[in-house]
Parts: C-alpha cells; sequence; structure tokens
C-alpha cells in the first residue's frame, strides 16, 4: 500500500447494520469505487426476542467482501486489494455480545430486543433516570449494554471474560483488540459524557464488573493492523490499518450532513435515525433526544431514533404482496391526509423518537369501506414523516433547522420526498447512497496515517425539494390531529 500513488488509494468502510452488512470501497475523490452486502437471520421466536449469532456476521461480512471484490475486479482489476489504504468500521447499537475465553458464549442480544424493559424499568424510577441522563446523555432502558448483561447473563456473570457491542466485536474479530470509542461506548450505558469513560459508580450501579469492558479510544483512531484471521474474514492482505471506527448512526450523519449544526440527517434503515450536529454537549430538559459523542472530539450528535420505519415498510409491503417502491406508487395516488385516515407507526412495541413510550402500538383511525390501499399506504408514511416532524422541532428548539438531508429505503420516489419536505416545512434533499454509515466510516478511516487526506466538515450539496406552501400550510393543521390522534395509542 506504501507504494501506491495517493490518488489510486482506496479506503474500505464496512457497516455491520441491524439485518445486514454492507461495504463500500471510497477513492481518494470521495466517490464510491464500489460496494458490495450481505444479509443475516434474526431469531425472534418468543416475543419481544431478537437475537443474532456473531458467526453469521462475519459469515455476511466474507460475503460482502466477495461481492466486493466481484465489482472491484470488474473497475480495478484483480490487483484493486493493494490500493486498500485503511478500513473504517462502523455497525449497529445498543447489541451485546458476551466473551468467553476469547469467543461468544451466546447470540449476541440486539438493540431490538425488549425483554429487559421492564425489568429496566422497575430499577429505573424519575429520578434515577434523569440523573442518568445528565451523566451519560442516554434515556437509560433495557436496551443498554449493562441492563442487558444483568437481565440475561446475571446468572452467569461469572462465565463472562469480557462484553462487546456489536461494531467492537467485529474490530476484535478483525485484529484481536478488544477497544471502543465514544459513540458505542455510549450504548454501554455506563458512559460519562463529560469524564469521556467508563463511570465507576454507573458501573455499580448496574453491577457490572468495569474488568468486563473494553479499553477507550478516540473515535477513527489507529487499532491495529488487519490480522491473519481478519484477512482470511476479508480476503485482504494482512497487515492493513484498521480504525476504531464509530457507530453507525454518527457515521451515516457526517457522510451526509458533515458538522453543520443547522442541517438535520435521516437515515432510513430498518429504524430511523435523526440527527442534529451540536458543537457542544447540549442535554435536552426534557431527555426527549440521545446525546451522543460524534465522529469528532468536542462535537455531540443529538440523536432521535424511531424503531420501525423500514421494518414497518416492508411488513405492509409484504401484507399487500408490493415489490420494493410500490407503497411510494400507492401513496401518490391517494391525498393529503389519506381521506381522513390515521396511521401512527408503533409497530415496534413501543417508540423512541421524541417520544420514549415502550406502551405505545401502531393503530389506524378513521378506518371505513371507502378507503383504498393507497390511502392505507398514503397514511403510513404520512404517520413516519409526522413523527420525524416531531424529532426535527425538538432539535430546532435550540437550533434553526434549515434543511434536512435523508436517506435510505422509505423515500423511495420524488413524490414521497416533496411529501417529507411539505410535511416538515423545510428542504429536503435525499442521497442516492445506499450506506451512507459505511462510507462515512470509509471517509473517516483516512484520519489514520498514511491513508489520505481529512475529509469535509460541512454538508455536501444535494439536489433538494422545497415545501409546496399550499400543501405544506394543509399538512401543518392535518399534523395537529394526528398528534391528538396518536397520543389515544398507549396500550
Amino acid at each position: 500500500m506504501s507504494d501506491t500513488p495517493a490518488a489510486q488509494r482506496i479506503t474500505l468502510g464496512l457497516d455491520l447494520g441491524t439485518s445486514a452488512v454492507k461495504v463500500v470501497a471510497v477513492g481518494s475523490d470521495d466517490a464510491v469505487a464500489g460496494e458490495g452486502a450481505a444479509d443475516f437471520p434474526t431469531t425472534s421466536s418468543r416475543p419481544h426476542q431478537a437475537e443474532q449469532a456473531p458467526s453469521d456476521w462475519l459469515r455476511a461480512v466474507s460475503s460482502a467482501m466477495q461481492a466486493l471484490d466481484d465489482c472491484m475486479r470488474r473497475t480495478r482489476g484483480a490487483l484493486w486489494p493493494e490500493q486498500v489504504a485503511a478500513i473504517g468500521l462502523t455497525g449497529q447499537l445498543p447489541t451485546l455480545v458476551c466473551l468467553s475465553d476469547g469467543a461468544p458464549m451466546a447470540p449476541a442480544i440486539t438493540w431490538m430486543d425488549g425483554r429487559a424493559d421492564a425489568w429496566a424499568a422497575a430499577r429505573v424510577d424519575a429520578a434515577h433516570r434523569a440523573r442518568m441522563y445528565a451523566r451519560t446523555g442516554m434515556p437509560i432502558d433495557g436496551r443498554y449494554l449493562a441492563p442487558m448483561l444483568q437481565f440475561h447473563f446475571g446468572d452467569r456473570l461469572d462465565q463472562v471474560r469480557s462484553i462487546l457491542s456489536a461494531k467492537d466485536y467485529l474490530l476484535f474479530a478483525l485484529t484481536g483488540r478488544r477497544l471502543t470509542e465514544p459513540s458505542t461506548a455510549a450504548g454501554y450505558g455506563v458512559y460519562g459524557l463529560i469524564e469521556r469513560c467508563f463511570a465507576e459508580d454507573l458501573c455499580e450501579f448496574w453491577s457490572l464488573p468495569e474488568s468486563l469492558l473494553p479499553r477507550m479510544q478516540a473515535a477513527n483512531s489507529d487499532a491495529d493492523p488487519l490480522s491473519e484471521a481478519g484477512a482470511a474474514i476479508l480476503g485482504l492482505p494482512a497487515g492493513i490499518p484498521v480504525s476504531t471506527g464509530a457507530a453507525d448512526s454518527v457515521c451515516a450523519a457526517y457522510s451526509m450532513a458533515g458538522l453543520d449544526e443547522r442541517v438535520a440527517s435521516i437515515s432510513f434503515g430498518s429504524s430511523a435515525v435523526v440527527i442534529g450536529a451540536s458543537a457542544s454537549p447540549r442535554l435536552d430538559p426534557s431527555a426527549r433526544y440521545l446525546l451522543t459523542p460524534h465522529v469528532t472530539e468536542t462535537w455531540y450528535g443529538r440523536e432521535m431514533d424511531l424503531l420501525a420505519t423500514g421494518t414497518g415498510y416492508r411488513w405492509l409491503s409484504g401484507l399487500f404482496d408490493w415489490h420494493d417502491g410500490e407503497i411510494d406508487r400507492h401513496a401518490a395516488h391517494s391525498v393529503p391526509g389519506s381521506h381522513d385516515l390515521c396511521f401512527p407507526p408503533y409497530l415496534a412495541g413501543g417508540e423512541q423518537g421524541a417520544l420514549w413510550n415502550p406502551r405505545l402500538r401502531g393503530a389506524l383511525f378513521g378506518l371505513n369501506l371507502r378507503h383504498s390501499r393507497s390511502d392505507i399506504a398514503r397514511a403510513y408514511l404520512e404517520g413516519v414523516f409526522y413523527e420525524v416532524r416531531r424529532c426535527v422541532e425538538v432539535l430546532a428548539e435550540s437550533t434553526p433547522i434549515d434543511s434536512v438531508i435523508v436517506s435510505g429505503n422509505v423515500v423511495h420516489s420524488p413524490s414521497s420526498l416533496q411529501m417529507l419536505a411539505d410535511i416538515l416545512e423545510r428542504p429536503v434533499a435525499a442521497i442516492p447512497d445506499k450506506s451512507p454509515a459505511a462510507i462515512g466510516a470509509a471517509l473517516l478511516a483516512r484520519r489514520l496515517p498514511g491513508a489520505g487526506t481529512p475529509q469535509r466538515h460541512s454538508s455536501p450539496s444535494r439536489p433538494t425539494r422545497s415545501p409546496h406552501p399550499p400543501t405544506a400550510r394543509a399538512y401543518a393543521a392535518l399534523y395537529r390531529e394526528y398528534v391528538a390522534r396518536a397520543a389515544l395509542c398507549e396500550s
């Protein structure tokens, strides 16, 4: 790699997502030179269960890299791996992996798993929750690693040698190092935001031995060279520098919007992640958003996650036997307000976003014999976009949000993008990138010595959809009606 001209160098970004591994190769011109992806399964045979096998992750990593290799051979030839200057990592969180003797001792408990929710709620009353938010920036519930560990492994804690989040486990598999960084450490539930380290008193609260925690390094710092075992997984030469990476949410936000406080990014995947960058640790008085360490020190992400946007999109598509994108096409045949049909999209058993209410359930209000599939499709998209509006309005309370950049699998068409702009009453741009988190990880890996040059810290220019004033005014009234109806969804 050291002999490769700078103009030919490639950085890789690996995103261990909620349902798939995505990998991208980014050239020195910031363009995506190739990409690959591979799915893996989730076990959810019991109520609120969502487990994944780390071995499935690694098989998916190998499959995604094979797909990338096929792509890169067509454009750069068989010797393209010699051009790889560095590897950046990102991934889903909070997802718990327990290691015993250097290997996972059980399936990973993902952030979608809600079995610890009631147990954690009984341990954390309102006063505790407020104090923990002030310390960690996280509205702690049963989906953080510390409570997950006690709930699922408390009776065999003596068998656990270390715990890692999903991205940190991938780093361990590729380099042999047990490391994390602030943006991922926040998902452990015991990271002190101001101290910038794991907090002893928070570990004591959850009876979490500090010896089980990985060592902390800066986000996107040099972890270790790719090991022989890691090289076998990736199909690359050993010795390539591997970054500690950062959380998928902030990597995606960075690739989409840079570090611009007046631009919100929305990543539509299995969930929807809404982030506004902040140059200071600005907590929300009502704890409606997570305050997450960003990809660079002293910056933070004000983050809200809607739980079931992409999964709800796929569920509704399956009910009607629609192919990907058909929801958008059908929704365009209805009208604003979906003929008085209202669909709060709380389909994951609760909601986070700006609400943080595990008792919310999805509902269809106003359904009658006159409604069509197109009305239901539009009502679903409107419900998702109304919840996004809640989040953007929270961000805008302390920092003006001038525009929004979106990516992912919910906004498939110009009509849906226009609907989102009208509902948000702000210009909206959509990026075509399939994995902004992986691209962010690749761009940020250039911080490693010899890997390239630092990347942009401002939002890129994108074509936008501006609100249509008459429709935006109509949606402002419909939004108020939606909020009132959605308040009835608590079980």
